[in-house]
């Protein structure tokens, strides 16, 4: 697993601070001209040596820059595929929309709405069929519309065009042969290749760099992990290692990834559920059979409004505590595999929702945080949780619906994918017995929610949260 250091270097003398600031032009300069090359068809080997000859790169910096533009045609071809995948499924998700549709004013509003993901679908596909992209805009395309505006100056935009140098590491000749890292009486020092010597070899300069680690002001000891340490113990492998090196507002940012040894996952016990929502989790424990073991509820509110940094802190304590809990039970961690595709025509009270909703970075940090510790990770289908543990386990143990949803994804996770529905519910909202029984399990379940929708219209309720409120009275018990 691959892991990424941050820090940021010390200091800089004029001329150290003139060279960098001309190596990353030329590295920004020969990224987007191996780019153009590439979309011509030029050969790679071609390529490399043009960018050694035209922007004064050693071989290895210049095969950086070529496979730097690469990676960025690959990307784009790559979501070309995503954008055109995601507007075929959106007209034929506003066409059904059309057919179900009763009022003509609303076929006529999805009409339009439909004309116009369709014009956006005739793009994708002329991109996907030619093997083109839209245009790319090294340095961003926000900051290029300000540039016509006249709104930026020159140099702000030269300087987000030319702000990154990238060197890739080799095991063979120690790590990374452009920029060592290297440690001297606990102090970390950055040094990167500078001009060719004549001799084979290149002249070097060297600057401190601070890598980020937390020392608590009470203890010392470091909060969270030690990056800083791990860089260093890495060092002494001899792996490669990667270093990118980023100016923004006057300072010089590094990022030093290296790859991460990970334990084997355990044999697991049991499953801890997770059921991943804007405000909150909802956990549940089971045995290896299924059967319920405890559950709670992480409430998170700051979650939906928190700003990034302190967001992302929040999420990372969260997961790892989940982590932490599903090791001292011996479970799996069994998480819903979300996937909210920009695929449907959506409105826009579900636009913020999504937008707000963690479960993304959430699932990422468990990932990590669960490979570190060997806790095994189990992704299952989202589909009906909710549905299923509110109709059939909320009531049995006394559980929020969060709380409910999540002992049906741990069952789940363990393989008990059918859940039997409930044979009060059969007999009380079930007519059609004989073609219900012909279905399968998660039809099943929407047959029996669509009939209990219908009666809690009639109450004014539209959601099944409130199942609990009216259950009894809809069952006729009590």
């Amino acid at each position: 697993m691959k892991t990424t250091a941050m820090g940021v270097i010390l200091e800089l003398t004029e001329t150290q601070q003139a060279y960098l600031d001309n190596l990353m032009a030329r590295y920004c300069a020969a990224v987007r001209w191996s780019f153009k090359r590439l979309l011509e068809g030029k050969g790679i080997r071609d390529i490399r040596q043009g960018v050694q000859v035209k922007f004064n790169l050693n071989s290895r910096q210049a095969n950086d820059a070529v496979y730097d533009a690469q990676s960025t045609i690959k990307s784009q071809y790559e979501l070309i595929k995503l954008h055109y995948a995601n507007a075929l499924a959106k007209v034929e998700f506003t066409q059904k929309r059309i057919t179900k549709a009763k009022s003509s004013k609303k076929k006529a509003n999805l009409q339009k709405r439909l004309e116009k993901e369709q014009r956006k679908l005739a793009d994708w596909q002329k991109h996907l069929e030619a093997k083109t992209f839209p245009t790319i805009v090294f340095g961003g395309k926000r900051l290029f519309l300000e540039r016509c505006k006249g709104n930026i100056t020159r140099e702000e935009w030269q300087e987000a065009r030319s702000n990154r140098y990238l060197s890739r590491g080799d095991r063979t000749k120690g790590g990374n042969l452009n920029t060592r890292l290297y440690e001297v009486d606990g102090q970390i020092y950055l040094d990167i290749a500078a001009e060719p010597t004549g001799t084979g070899r290149y002249k070097r300069i060297t600057v401190p760099v601070y890598l980020a680690h937390k020392p608590s002001k009470k203890t010392g000891k470091i909060n969270g992990r030690n990056y800083r340490q791990m860089v260093l113990d890495y060092l002494k492998t001899g792996s490669s290692y990667q270093v990118e090196i980023i100016r923004k507002d006057g300072r010089y940012y590094i990022h030093v990834t290296i790859e991460e040894d990970m334990p084997d996952p355990y044999h697991a016990h049991g499953a801890v559920g997770v059921d991943t929502n804007p405000d909150g989790l909802g956990i549940a424990l089971t045995d290896c059979l299924g059967q319920y073991r405890g559950s709670q509820w992480l409430g998170q509110g700051e979650w939906t409004y928190a700003g990034s940094n302190r967001r992302n802190n929040l999420i990372g304590e969260k997961a790892k505590k989940i982590v932490a809990l599903a090791k001292e039970t011996g479970g799996a961690l069994a998480v819903e595999d979300l996937k909210f595709k920009h695929d449907k025509s959506v409105t826009a009270k579900f636009n913020r929702m999504s937008h707000g909703f963690v479960w993304s970075k959430f699932l990422a940090y468990i990932d990590r945080c669960a490979a570190r510790e060997g806790v095994p990770v189990i992704k299952v289908k989202p589909a009906f949780t909710s549905v299923i543990g509110i109709l059939k386990y909320q009531h049995q143990y006394g559980l929020s619906n969060h709380q409910a949803a999540a002992l049906v994804i741990a069952r789940r996770g363990l393989g008990f994918d059918y859940e039997r529905i409930p044979k009060r519910l059969v007999d009380r909202f079930i007519k059609a017995k004989e073609g219900f029984r012909k279905l399968n399990n998660w039809q099943q379940w929407s047959a029996v929610k669509k009939a209990i929708l219908k009666q809690l219209k009639k109450k004014g309720v539209n959601s099944l949260v409130s199942w609990q409120v009216h259950r009894k009275e809809l069952l006729g018990v009590g």
